[in-house]
This record gives C-alpha cells, sequence and structure tokens, in this order.
C-alpha cells in the first residue's frame, strides 16, 4: 500500500469539502481530498444544478454575519473563472404571517439591516400575476436572494484547489481513520495517508460519526423536480424570482423556469423518508413524490399545467435543532468536523470551508461560529 504525507486530509469533495480543499490549498498548505465518487456527483447533497442564496435568514439570525463573508467569496469565486455561478434574480418568501418561517424571517429583518421589501397580498398579486395567494398572505422580497448554480461552485473550488497545488483522489473510499501521535492516518482502498489534520466533510456519511459523539442527527431522503408545460413561461427567469412559500408550516421552495427543464419546486419540510444507509438511497420516483407538489402547483402557480422533465433525490443531514456543526472533534484534536447541514447549508460552502480550513491549521477561527459549536447539544443534555 502506498503510504503518502500531507499537511491535511479533506474526507468529502462535495460542497464543504471542495471549498475547505480550496482555502487550504491557496494558503500553500500539503492537501488532498479523498472523494468515494466523482466531483460535482449526484450521490449525496450538493447535486440538482440549483440552490437559493439569501442574507435574511429566518433559521436563526446569527448566520447574517456568516453570510456577509459567503456573499464576498462568492463573488471572489465567480471572478476567478468564467461563467455564472450566483444569478441574482431576487427571492420571494411568503406566506401565513403566523407562520414559523415568517416570524423568523421578520425577526431577522429586525435585527439586521438588510434591504427588503415588506409586500401584501394584493402588493404580490400585482407584482407577479401568476401567482394565486389568500388574501391574509403576506411577504417579504429579497433584492440579495437568487441561486447557485451547485455542480460549477464544486467544479471551481476543485479546478482553483487544484491550480494551488491540491491532489485529488477520486473513486476511492476512506475505510477508517485514527489518531497517531499529535496527527492522523487515514487509509483508503489504496493508500495510507498520514496528516497533521484531517477534515471531516462527508455529508450523510458523518451521522454515525455525530450520533456516536451524542448528537441524534439522521439523514433524509428528498426530492428535487422540474416542470414545464402550459404556462411555464409566465414563471421565467426574467420576469419571476425563487421563492420560499410557507403554506401555514409546510415549506415550498423554488426557481424561476431555465432551459431546458423548467421551473423547478421541491417540499423542504424534514422528511418522514429516513436513510439508514446513503448508499442505498432509493434513487427512483415513488408515488408519493409528487403529490405535495402538484397540490402546490394546482393552488398557487394556477397559470401553469405542469408536465414533469426531470427529477433529483437528494438527502438532507439534520442536526436536532437543523443547525451546522462546525466544530474541533472532541476526542481528537487533529480533526475538524463540518457536519449536519440539514438541507440550507450550500450556500455557505465558501465560508464553511474557510472556517474548516481555519480550525485545520490554527485551532480556531475569527468567525461567530459559537452557535453551531458541539457544546451546545452537551449543555441540553446535561
Amino acid at each position: 500500500m502506498i503510504t503518502e504525507q500531507y499537511d491535511v486530509v479533506v474526507a468529502g469533495a462535495g460542497g464543504m469539502g471542495s471549498a475547505a480543499l480550496y482555502h487550504l490549498a491557496r494558503r500553500g498548505v500539503r492537501v488532498c481530498a479523498v472523494e468515494r465518487f466523482g466531483i460535482a456527483h449526484d450521490r449525496g447533497s450538493s447535486h440538482g444544478d440549483t440552490r437559493i442564496i439569501r442574507k435574511a435568514y429566518m433559521e436563526h439570525p446569527d448566520y447574517v454575519p456568516l453570510l456577509h463573508r459567503a456573499y464576498a467569496l462568492w463573488d471572489e469565486l465567480e471572478a476567478e473563472g468564467a461563467g455564472e455561478l450566483f444569478a441574482r434574480v431576487g427571492l420571494l418568501v411568503a406566506g401565513d404571517p403566523n407562520a414559523e418561517a415568517m416570524q423568523g424571517q421578520a425577526a431577522c429583518y429586525q435585527e439586521h439591516d438588510l434591504p427588503h421589501e415588506e409586500l401584501d397580498a394584493a402588493a404580490i398579486a400585482e407584482r407577479y400575476p401568476s401567482l394565486a395567494f389568500p388574501e391574509e398572505w403576506s411577504g417579504f422580497y429579497d433584492p440579495l436572494g437568487g441561486f447557485l448554480r451547485v455542480e460549477d461552485c464544486v467544479r471551481r473550488h476543485v479546478a482553483l484547489a487544484q491550480k494551488h497545488g491540491a491532489k485529488l483522489y477520486t473513486g476511492e473510499v476512506m475505510l477508517s481513520w485514527r489518531r497517531e501521535g499529535e496527527g492522523v492516518v487515514v487509509e483508503t482502498e489504496r493508500r495510507r495517508l498520514l496528516a497533521a489534520r484531517l477534515v471531516l466533510a462527508t455529508g450523510a456519511w458523518a451521522v454515525p460519526e455525530l450520533c456516536r459523539l451524542g448528537v441524534a442527527a439522521c439523514a433524509v431522503r428528498k426530492v428535487l423536480l422540474w416542470y414545464q408545460g402550459r404556462g411555464v413561461e409566465q414563471y421565467a427567469r426574467g420576469a419571476f424570482p425563487c421563492f420560499f412559500i410557507a403554506d401555514g408550516e409546510q415549506y415550498f421552495y423554488g426557481f424561476p423556469a431555465e432551459a431546458p427543464w423548467g421551473l423547478k419546486l421541491a417540499e423542504h419540510n424534514v422528511s418522514h423518508d429516513p436513510v439508514a444507509d446513503p448508499l442505498q438511497l432509493n434513487r427512483a420516483l415513488t408515488d408519493g413524490d409528487q403529490s405535495c407538489v402538484l397540490d402546490f402547483i394546482a393552488r398557487f402557480f394556477p397559470a401553469l399545467q405542469p408536465e414533469l422533465s426531470k427529477y433529483a433525490v437528494c438527502m438532507y443531514s439534520l442536526t436536532p435543532d437543523k443547525n451546522f456543526v462546525l466544530d474541533i472533534h472532541p476526542e481528537c484534536p487533529a480533526v475538524v468536523l463540518g457536519a449536519g447541514f440539514s438541507g440550507h447549508g450550500f450556500k455557505f460552502s465558501p465560508v464553511v470551508g474557510e472556517i474548516l480550513a481555519e480550525l485545520a491549521l490554527e485551532g480556531d477561527t475569527q468567525h461567530p461560529i459559537e452557535f453551531l459549536r458541539l457544546s451546545r447539544f452537551a449543555q441540553r443534555r446535561s
């Protein structure tokens, strides 16, 4: 077996791992990544063409400082290569004003000075006549919102990391890692890697490690759907933004229609479809996967006669509070954890990569991540 030595090994080269690889490599660190699939693969969570990006954060206002940095880093990354990564098309957040998501959005705007418009149902109907919302609903228009082209983002991070000297091992499974002295030994199917630090960014494959550390994490199956059909042009980019709709406590999100697949939609609520083994994820479209989305379209997107054009299946890796885990491993200070991104993490990937790099190299980070540390779970158990 080949033995190689690095300053840092990154396990997983998806959204977060590719960003960590980039930030480590640009610092001149001897770094490699081990990825069991290929780059921008469709086996985990960082695929499906697009993900929403937004600064006003209903989940927790403490994410906003991280988003300021993420936006700056996305701008830098986009400028370093050819092709659009961040489509600045705006975001409509709308629904029952008593819904938790709407309350969270309002609270975020109260705490942070972010540009936005408050809209009642009549104003939404005037601006977007192809929508049909109850008259008691309200909304926020976020001019900073838009979407990221996820596979291209991952490819860009990896390509630039390699330009800075990073090594990449794809189609190679990490079999184990263990502490050795002040560093780690990582074994794959093909090589033994000795390193001062290890960054674990393995998505759904990190769930067992979180559970072992006392975090009741889980992975769930989620389905993304694209529709063409009569009327789809009324929801096209240029005339229509990204959207997040709170129908009571049932949440849906989507993207303006683009060629060749049309309007993309998905249901965001926590799934009752747990994934015991990510390698055995059911990637087929089941009878129940479209029902709530088609009902949503019929009620709120009346101009569209939907015809399914594409679908994809991904996973959310959920923590109990639906917030990330960014920390140094409590049992091995040579290991850094980036996990549990709970279905809303991709937009943060460049700043998460920067945080993981800082934790690996310096043992701490300049960014405010106390609310994302592992210790919050220990406090709840005590």
